[in-house]
C-alpha cells in the first residue's frame, strides 16, 4: 500500500527563500520502497514552468525581473491594487505569450518571424543614407562679443537684434531665423527689394541701376536712377515678389526695347550707357553662351537634375594640379548625348582646374561668390569659338539643321540660320554680306 507523505516546510524550520540542495532518506528496520520525492512550491523548480500569473509575478518581483522588458518590470513592482486595467492587460498578455507553458509554444513561431522582420529592417536602415539636420534649441545660446575674435575670450553679452542703423525687428517677431526672414521682407526694410530688382536689371542691361550690385553701402556707387529703383522695389514687393511679373515688366519697357545703335553725340554724353540712352548690347555669360550654341544647333539635352557632367577639356589639365591618389587626378570626359550636351549648370568644376572654355569667357572661380562679372574681349575667345570641340560640334549640327529646315537656296538658309542665332531676321544689307561671304568661302 502506497502512502503519500507531505511535510510543511515551516514544521522543519525552513523559511521562505531557503535553498534546498537535496534530501536524504533513512529507515530503521524492514524495507521501505520510495517512488517519487519533490517539493510543492509556488516557484517552479529547474525545468518547470509557471501555471499561475500570481506566482509568476511574485517570483519575478523577488528576483528583480532583470530579463523582462522595462515596461513589464515597472508594472510588476507596482502593488496589484495600484495597477490600471491597461497595465493588468499588458501584464497578462506578456505572461501568456512568454511564460505560460500551454500557450507559449503557440507564440514562438510569431516571435521568430518578428525577430526576422526586425533583422531585415535593421539591415535596410543601414543601407539608407543619412544626413545631418538642425533644430532650434529650447533656450537660445547666449552670444558675446569676442575679444580679437578669440572664441574663448568672451566680452560683453549681446542680444539678438538688428544693427542700430537698420530698421528694428517687426513687433512680435521671434528673435530667430523666422523673425529674421520676416524682417528681411518687411515693408520698411531698405535693401531687400532694391537689391533684388537691381540684380534682375543687371541681368538684362549688363549693369545694374546701382553698378556695384554687391555693395549698396557707402563704398558702393550711388544709383543712376534712384527714383526708378525705388519704384521698381516697391512695386515688386507690393505684387508678392513676383519675379515673372518683374521680368516681363523690364523686357517690355521702352528702355529695354530701344535700339542699341548709338550716335556720336549720345556716345559722348553717355559712353557707358549709364543713362540708358540706348538698348543694352553685351556678350552673354560663359554658361549662357555654351547653352545658346547647343540650343540653336538642336543638341541641347533638356533633362533636369542628375549628376554633374564632364564635357571635353584639354588632356592632362587635371594632372598638373591633382593629387595622384585623388579621384580627380585624371580627367575622364563623358560620352553620350544625354551627358555631353546638358546645360552648363551641370558641368563639374574642379576648384584648382576650372573648365578653360568657361574661364576664357570670364566665368569666375568657385572660391567665392561673385555678384557681378567683368566682361573682357580677347583673341582667345574667338579661338575658343572656332576650335573648341563643343562649339565646332554645335556649328556642324547647326549647319545640318539648316540644310534640313532652312529652305532650298543659300539665301533662304542663311536667313534661317541668322534668325536662329540672333532671334531676329537679317536686313537686306546683312543678308547680302552673308551670301557674299558664303560664296567666297565656297569658291576658295
Amino acid at each position: 500500500e502506497w502512502v503519500r507523505l507531505e511535510v510543511p516546510a515551516a514544521r522543519l524550520g525552513l523559511k521562505p527563500g531557503t535553498l534546498i540542495d537535496g534530501w536524504a532518506f533513512a529507515q530503521h528496520g524492514g524495507t521501505v520502497y520510495w517512488d517519487k520525492a519533490g517539493l510543492r512550491t509556488f516557484t517552479p523548480q529547474e525545468g518547470q514552468t509557471f501555471d499561475s500569473l500570481t506566482a509568476w509575478v511574485r517570483a519575478q518581483r523577488a528576483s528583480g525581473g532583470a530579463l523582462l522588458p522595462k515596461p513589464i518590470q515597472q508594472i510588476i513592482q507596482l502593488d496589484r491594487s495600484k495597477r490600471t486595467s491597461e497595465q493588468k492587460k499588458q501584464l497578462l498578455d506578456y505572461f501568456i505569450e512568454n511564460a505560460y507553458a500551454k500557450t507559449r509554444p503557440l507564440f514562438e513561431p510569431l516571435h521568430q518571424k518578428l525577430a526576422e522582420v526586425e533583422k531585415q529592417r535593421a539591415a535596410l536602415d543601414k543601407e539608407i543614407p543619412t544626413t545631418l539636420v538642425s533644430f532650434e534649441r529650447k533656450e537660445p545660446r547666449p552670444a558675446y562679443i569676442l575679444k580679437r575674435g578669440e572664441y574663448d575670450q568672451k566680452g560683453e553679452k549681446v542680444e539678438r537684434q538688428t544693427p542700430a542703423f537698420l530698421p528694428p525687428m517687426p513687433e512680435g517677431a521671434p528673435r530667430d531665423r523666422l523673425g529674421f526672414a520676416q524682417w528681411l521682407v518687411a515693408p520698411n526694410h531698405p535693401l531687400t527689394a532694391r537689391v533684388a530688382v537691381n540684380r534682375f536689371w543687371q541681368q538684362f542691361f549688363g549693369t545694374g541701376i546701382v553698378k556695384t550690385a554687391e555693395d549698396f553701402g557707402l563704398q558702393g556707387e550711388p544709383p543712376s536712377h534712384p527714383e526708378l529703383l525705388d519704384w521698381l522695389a516697391v512695386d515688386f514687393r507690393e505684387h508678392g515678389w513676383d519675379i515673372k511679373r518683374l521680368v516681363r515688366q523690364i523686357v517690355l519697357s521702352a528702355a529695354y526695347r530701344q535700339s542699341s545703335k548709338v550716335t556720336p553725340d549720345r556716345l559722348a554724353k553717355d559712353p557707358n550707357n549709364r543713362l540708358v540712352s540706348r538698348g543694352p548690347r553685351f556678350r552673354l555669360d560663359a554658361e549662357m553662351l555654351r547653352d545658346q550654341a547647343l540650343a540653336v544647333s538642336g543638341l541641347l539635352a533638356e533633362r533636369l537634375g542628375g549628376p554633374s557632367i564632364k564635357p571635353w577639356q584639354p588632356p592632362g589639365l587635371w594632372e598638373a594640379v591633382g593629387y595622384t591618389s585623388s579621384n580627380t587626378a585624371k580627367f575622364v570626359p563623358d560620352t553620350g548625348h544625354e551627358k555631353v550636351h546638358r546645360r552648363s549648370l551641370y558641368i563639374f568644376w574642379k576648384r584648382t582646374a576650372p573648365p578653360p572654355q568657361m574661364t576664357t569667357f570670364d566665368a569666375p572661380s568657385r572660391e567665392a561668390c561673385f555678384v557681378r562679372r567683368e566682361r573682357t574681349n580677347t583673341p582667345l575667345q574667338a579661338l575658343v569659338l572656332m576650335n573648341e570641340p563643343q562649339y565646332v560640334e554645335a556649328a556642324r549640327a547647326l549647319a545640318e539643321r539648316t540644310l534640313r529646315e532652312g529652305g532650298a537656296t543659300p539665301r533662304q538658309r542663311l536667313a534661317y540660320m541668322f534668325q536662329l542665332v540672333t532671334c531676329r531676321p537679317p536686313d537686306d544689307r546683312e543678308l547680302d554680306e552673308l551670301v557674299a561671304a558664303y560664296g567666297d568661302h565656297l569658291s576658295s
